[in-house]
């Protein structure tokens, strides 16, 4: 149940009608615009070729911002004029004609125009500066239903439709669509540039963009042309997105056994944009910050987010746009399988990057977090309103998505599961689907029964714990399954009794797997021999925590010490064992006394969740008398590491050991380690001076900086931050500002991100990482309560830009604080983040929990 005045209006909305009629059928768009770059106005007028299955007096579109001159339909014998209203409300726009317009096929004519406004959706404009000058881009970003704010249109993902784009542009710039000219005419200064027509596909595909570009280009083994697109003077940065995109794209047509439909594939990098990327069909969008790589000055960190956009954005060009989800209730069908389709492809191109270890906290692990809370939802969730649709976008559709399709793949085995990819995408092409289609294909493919095993992980919210126990005196072991809950008091209230089908492997000391499917409440399994150790869910690859029976978790330690455990699983155990602390399952004491048996690590994978789990630790005990002892626990743990990992890169050292250094340095830097610190302000004055200084550590002396300084270095940062031409290099400053102690300062630092300094891509962004800084975060939130009616109307382009803030709220720790941020969103609407902010109330009252739980065992322990 959601509690937030705000609802009222949204219930009202959902019950209020925004689908379409299914009656009127879109087959072509004949769309014409010109964009003028000086008054950020554009004039345009389009024919859609119509299907009225039945004789109607009205057409409804949907439209939004748009000012609609004339609308005319031609039945083929007769022209009909039609009279034009909004419905502010349902986005849509309704043409009455006089008569009834006979049934059968016609066209549609609208002449429209339109604002190319900076709020970074529909047809927007972005800005970048060369040559001493400001320049100007037109570009669009349509998903999930912003088309209609750049043409009158039927704007879901079912209405499939071929598009025919002409772009009328000032000589001199670049026309980008879809596919390639055809046809290039020259009148009065203009150029109009014909555009090949698209295949069928959906509105939110669509994509139309001018400016000033440069450009570089290759060819895959199939001679499909790759170009990569960049504002002026950045070719150089474009390379490494340039070699990607080519491998990824063959990668992808032997996998799927599905050739790329298009001659072209191009990918631009424009300087304003709200997500990381968008998979328009053959001119893929992107944030400059996830397509641009300095082979001098970008981290390998960087390098290796980039890398893995570019292979989710091209997985996209077969699962979303070859097959596309016939409505957003199906969104884990685009986005789910494509953030796992994407290791597959990385770990081909990359394999020394071990990526699906890393799958293991950054998908898996995200996953498990958002969907322990009571206010998770399942995949598959019915959405109507817009509204509704931009809560979605979130880790359940992409991370918990990607991660039960990992456990499917594994029980089906790696022949099957590619096979039935391959007939779901072929039956499918150029069509839509349901989660329904997919199940079928993988049944008719493997002979399993997936869907009945499947419908338990997609229909309903959360995930199990599965119960490791001795139950009876001849040593049987019981398996139990119940719905973890992250939080307490959401255990303690849940009446619900919910079960899944799981798949469950078991892996024993002398190397034997077992794999069964737990469908009940318990299963049970032999007992151990003399000496033998259990480990479920071998490699993590199922969705699901286990709680071992003490005596089971103490023979594991051996096991993680002496590295007799895969790093996937090694991570898996001390992931849990946090995750069962804060949900109430297990002391904390226990998990400190599981980490001694991490001593000997040396895996980056592993260190990331210690670093994660650690940190969410500091984060609770944060307001408690002995946090400094417990930074000096931390201190400790890490400040050995230093002198293994060292400032300095090895020769050919991995990629993964190259990770550590960063991930290790970087948290002796938070916990204080005065060498660690000591060092990173040396480094600091030799790149004021000018000396290059490892871009893999550059975060860590700029956070080391801030987090100890004072007015001085933060003026030294903001020069930084002024002239650096690298966005990378912007963000890296920008990141850190949050961490300077002085109030002032901060009051400064939150005024700058709000100053024209800052692109209003970033702004929330940098507002959030300071909502996460501990020395900023009350003065952040008041800031932001006192700016939300400004940054609700600038920013609230979407409803993920309010979302990021709402997320960012978790980081408070105390009951003061929810009931604060309670009060506020009771008064103050947040479209798109209602869900965010209840989930951040959760895991704040569950912090809450965790440390009047744990509190006195914890300070016991570390003392």
């Amino acid at each position: 149940m959601r509690a937030l005045v705000v609802f009222a209006k949204l219930r009202y909305m959902k019950n209020k009608k925004v689908r379409l009629s299914k009656s009127v059928i879109p087959e072509r768009y004949n769309i014409f615009i010109k964009p003028d770059l000086k008054s950020f106005k554009y004039e345009a007028e389009e024919t859609i070729s119509l299907v009225l299955l039945k004789s109607v007096k009205e057409i409804s579109l949907h439209s939004k911002s748009l000012i609609i001159e004339s609308v005319e339909y031609f039945d083929g014998r007769k022209k009909h004029k039609a009279n034009v209203r909004y419905d502010i409300d349902s986005e849509t726009v309704i043409f009455s004609f006089r008569t009834k317009l006979p049934k059968g096929r016609g066209e549609l004519g609208i002449k429209f125009n339109g604002l190319l406004e900076d709020r970074l959706n529909g047809f927007y404009r972005s800005s970048y500066e060369h040559e001493g000058k400001t320049r100007h881009i037109a570009t669009t970003q349509f998903e999930s239903t912003f088309a209609r704010n750049a043409f009158p249109c039927f704007d879901e993902p079912s209405a499939k439709a071929i598009f025919d784009v002409t772009l009328m542009v000032e000589k001199g710039l670049h026309a980008i669509s879809n596919t390639l000219p055809i046809a290039i005419q020259e009148h009065e200064g203009w150029e109009i540039v014909k555009f090949a027509p698209t295949p069928k596909m959906s509105t939110y595909l669509l994509a139309f963009i001018v400016g000033n570009f440069e450009f570089i280009e290759g060819k895959t083994k199939n001679n499909v042309l790759v170009r990569v697109f960049v504002t002026p003077g950045k070719k150089k940065q474009a390379e490494f997105a340039l070699d990607v995109g080519i491998k990824a794209l063959d990668f992808y047509e032997q996998y799927f056994d599905i050739k790329y439909p298009l001659p072209v594939l191009d990918m631009i990098a424009i300087p304003d944009f709200s997500a990381g990327a968008m998979e328009n069909w053959g001119a893929i969008t992107y944030r400059e910050t996830s397509l641009l790589i300095d082979p001098d000055h970008s981290e390998l960190s960087t390098k290796q987010r980039v890398a893995l956009t570019i292979s989710h954005e091209l997985a996209h060009q077969w699962f979303g746009n070859l097959v596309t989800m016939d409505w957003w209730t199906d969104l884990w069908l685009n986005e789910g399988f494509a953030s796992y389709i994407e290791y597959l492809a990385l770990d081909h191109i990359f394999p020394s990057w071990k990526m699906w270890d890393q799958f293991v906290f950054g998908d898996l692990g995200v996953a498990l977090s958002l969907d322990g809370l009571k206010n998770t939802h399942p995949i598959e969730i019915q959405v109507h309103h817009p509204r509704e649709i931009d809560e979605i976008f979130d880790a359940v559709s992409y991370s918990k998505g990607s991660s039960i399709i990992r456990m499917l793949a594994n029980y089906l085995g790696e022949k099957d599961f590619r096979n039935g990819l391959r007939h779901y995408l072929k039956k499918h092409a150029y069509g839509n689907a349901i989660t329904e289609d997919l199940w079928r294909a993988f049944e008719k493919v493997s002979g399993k029964k997936v869907a009945p095993l499947m419908r338990t992980w997609t229909k309903q919210a959360g995930y199990p714990v599965i119960s490791v126990e001795t139950k009876d005196v001849k040593g049987n072991i019981s398996l139990s399954q119940e719905r973890f809950f992250s939080s307490p008091i959401s255990r303690k209230v849940n009446k619900k009794k919910t079960l899944w089908k799981v798949p469950v492997s078991i892996f024993k000391s002398k190397n034997k797997t077992e794999n069964i499917l737990i469908e009940k409440t318990s299963s049970i399994i032999k007992p151990l021999k003399k000496g033998e150790w259990i480990k479920l869910n071998l490699n993590e690859t199922g969705f699901y925590r286990v709680k071992y029976q003490h005596a089971f978790l103490e023979d594991l330690k051996e096991a993680i010490f002496r590295k007799k455990l895969d790093p996937k699983d090694r991570l898996g155990l001390i992931s849990n064992a946090f995750a069962l602390a804060q949900g109430g399952y297990i002391p904390t004491t226990d998990v400190l006394d599981l980490l001694e048996s991490y001593k000997n690590e040396e895996n980056y994978n592993v260190w990331v969740e210690i670093s994660s789990g650690l940190s969410h630790l500091s984060r609770i005990l944060e307001n408690e008398p002995f946090r400094k002892d417990f930074e000096i626990y931390c201190r400790n743990i890490f400040s050995p590491m230093v002198k293994k990992v060292d400032w300095s890169k090895k020769p050919k050292e991995s990629h993964t050991d190259s990770l550590l250094r960063s991930l290790i340095l970087a948290n002796a830097v938070k916990y204080k380690d005065e060498q660690a610190i000591a060092r990173c302000r040396v480094l600091f004055k030799s790149l004021l001076k000018g000396k290059h200084v490892d871009p893999d550590i550059k975060s860590i002396v700029y956070a080391a900086v801030a987090g100890n300084g004072a007015l001085d270095e933060y003026k030294k940062l903001r020069k930084i931050y002024k002239h650096a031409k690298l966005h990378e290099e912007k963000h890296r400053v920008a990141r850190v500002l949050p961490l300077f102690k002085e109030p002032a300062i901060v009051s400064d630092v939150l005024k700058f991100f709000l100053s024209k300094e800052v692109r209003n891509q970033d702004t929330m962004l940098f507002l959030a990482i300071s909502l996460s800084s501990r020395t900023s975060k009350h003065q952040t939130w008041k800031f932001i309560k006192q700016n939300w009616k400004y940054l609700a109307n600038k920013f609230g382009y979407g409803g993920d830009t309010r979302a990021r803030i709402a997320r960012a709220l978790e980081f408070f720790t105390t009951t003061k604080d929810a009931d604060d941020i309670s009060a506020f969103f009771k008064k103050n609407q947040a479209p798109g983040a209602e869900r965010a902010i209840q989930q951040s109330l959760e895991q704040i009252r569950a912090n809450v929990e965790w440390r009047k739980k744990d509190v006195e065992g914890i300070k016991g322990c570390i003392q």
